[in-house]
Formats: structure tokens, C-alpha cells, sequence
């Protein structure tokens, strides 16, 4: 198994009437689908407006990545501009373990992430 990092960035300067148009369909969909899934947040710009994605996977192969990504709603409905998906080896880790979803993501309009 290998990891994976994730970049998606939006059309500039952000893709926020499209996330928000995908966004409940994107939760129920990264809930539910995230075996392969190790970290995952937003990337946001000055304006405080989310523009990206970044997500680090654990594959046997860029290719499961990409098969992940395909049925993804952001993925789908073209909220990014720019999407990258490479191998990556990780170099230092000094961020505390939460096992599994964070609390303190910030809450939209849902109640949930």
C-alpha cells in the first residue's frame, strides 16, 4: 500500500455556488466511502472562501484513487479547476491523532461534515 496526496483547486477565485450546489451529495458521499481515506480537509483562500481540497489516501495504486474520484460529486460537477493526484511519502508527522473525523470542522448550513 502506498498514500496518495489529493490536490483539487477550484476555479478561481473559488468554486463556492458549486460546492454548495454538490456540498450534501460530497459529505454523503466521502462519509460513506472513506476506507481508503487517511487526512482530508479544506484548503482555503485570503478571503476566508474554501478553494480546494486536499486529501492524503492509502492505495495499492494511483489508480483506486482515481476510481474514487470519478464517482465523487465535486470531482463530477467540475468544482475544480486544477486536480493532481500523486504519490506521497511522508517526511514528519506532528499532528495529533484524533481517530477519525475532527470535531471542530467548521459547521455550514448542515449539521454534520
Amino acid at each position: 500500500m502506498a498514500l496518495f496526496a489529493v490536490i483539487g483547486l477550484d476555479h478561481p477565485p473559488d468554486s463556492m455556488a458549486l460546492r454548495e450546489e454538490y456540498r450534501a451529495e460530497h459529505r454523503s458521499y466521502v462519509r460513506g466511502n472513506d476506507d481508503m481515506t487517511r487526512l482530508a480537509g479544506a484548503l482555503f483562500n485570503t478571503a476566508g472562501n474554501q478553494c480546494g481540497t486536499l486529501t492524503i489516501f492509502e492505495a495499492d495504486n494511483a489508480e483506486q484513487v482515481w476510481e474514487w474520484y470519478r464517482a465523487e460529486p465535486f470531482y463530477r460537477n467540475k468544482v475544480y479547476k486544477d486536480f493532481t493526484i500523486l504519490e506521497w511519502r511522508a517526511a514528519l508527522n506532528l499532528i495529533e491523532k484524533t481517530n477519525g473525523w475532527v470535531t471542530n470542522y467548521p459547521r455550514g448550513r448542515d449539521s454534520e461534515m
